[in-house]
């Protein structure tokens, strides 16, 4: 099997992986790397229920996830900034953060919807990772 640009093998389960995956998507192996060292264990975790996220909680955007429109070729452009983050508060379908440049901006999180006034343009909920958590909670 020849590997295209981009790609590497799974030495566990034989599958195709991203060239710059740290491990493999199909049986979580570990991909090491050229040097032979393993990835560094500082992962973010990702947040499976942003409803337990409380004021103070300092998350991660990731980039493309959330509001997209798709263009004239199919493909879609996210609209969202990815960046660090921090809760101020949230509402039923989202959250209202302060951006590290001082301002405040809202993330939607809640379930993808078409735009009723662009037939191109979605409502989608934003890919969250967890940085921080308030000392005080």
């Amino acid at each position: 099997m020849k590997l295209q640009r981009g790609q590497k093998l799974c030495k566990n389960c034989n599958k195709i992986n991203g060239a710059r995956s740290h491990a493999c998507k199909h049986c979580n192996g570990i991909f090491h790397s050229a040097t032979g060292k393993k990835p560094s264990k500082k992962k973010q975790v990702e947040i499976d229920n942003w409803h337990e996220l409380v004021k103070g909680d300092v998350i991660k955007v990731v980039g493309r996830s959330g509001n997209y429109y798709v263009n004239d070729a199919g493909e879609r452009m996210y609209m969202s900034d990815a960046g660090i983050y921090t809760v101020v508060s949230k509402d039923s379908t989202g959250l209202i953060v302060h951006t590290t440049e001082g301002g405040y901006g809202y993330i939607y999180m809640g379930e993808e919807i078409q735009s009723a006034l662009m037939d191109n343009m979605y409502r989608s909920p934003h890919k969250l990772l967890r940085v921080k958590t308030p000392l005080n909670v």
